[in-house]
């Protein structure tokens, strides 16, 4: 019989490793840091401790920690599976908002929350994700929420800020996430 493994919160350096989804172009990360490309306009960082996302690790923090890259990347997957049980949902359709510990971007990541949210919308998942403590979801087939989601985005890079990702929105077919 086979046994399951269940990932716990993993600590490094007394912190806790968790991706973050930041914008490649963002001025405050740059080729110190640990990156891996998500989208064109979008890479995941690494955070050590909390708040999430203050600090991502450098590749000198990365020598120290004496990982392997993949076992990086395991590790703050691991964690991130095990604190997506504090994300929430909030709304009604045709737009809801995901409320997950300031990086409700960094939920992009995790297929296990994406394939419970399948059919809870009409059509295919469609998210905007505008900034990293924003994440909006409607459906492919809701006119009504598209249109909310896109305003939403469109509001966020009007006003500016901190933490801004992407003007695109996104679309989840088939377990991938692609432009929309």
């Amino acid at each position: 019989m086979a046994r399951a493994t269940i990932l716990l919160p993993v600590q490094v350096m007394n912190a806790t490793l968790m991706p973050v989804v930041v914008a490649a172009a963002d001025p405050a990360y740059n080729d110190r840091h640990v990156l891996d490309v998500l989208f064109d306009d979008l890479v995941v960082g690494y955070s050590l401790g909390r708040p999430h996302g203050d600090r991502l690790i450098t590749w000198q923090d990365f020598d120290r920690i004496g990982l392997s890259r993949r076992d990086l990347r395991r590790q703050a997957a691991g964690t991130l599976d095990y604190a997506m049980s504090s994300a929430q949902i909030h709304g009604q359709p045709p737009a809801l908002m995901l409320s997950f510990e300031g990086i409700e971007s960094s939920a992009l990541l995790c297929d296990d929350f994406w394939d419970s949210m399948e059919g809870s919308v009409p059509g295919s998942i469609v998210i905007g994700m505008p900034a990293r403590d924003v994440l909006v979801i409607t459906g492919s087939r809701s006119p009504s929420g598209l249109s909310k989601v896109r305003r939403a985005v469109d509001r966020m890079f009007f006003a500016g800020g901190r933490h801004l990702l992407t003007p695109n929105l996104l679309v989840r077919r088939r377990g991938t996430w692609d432009r929309f």
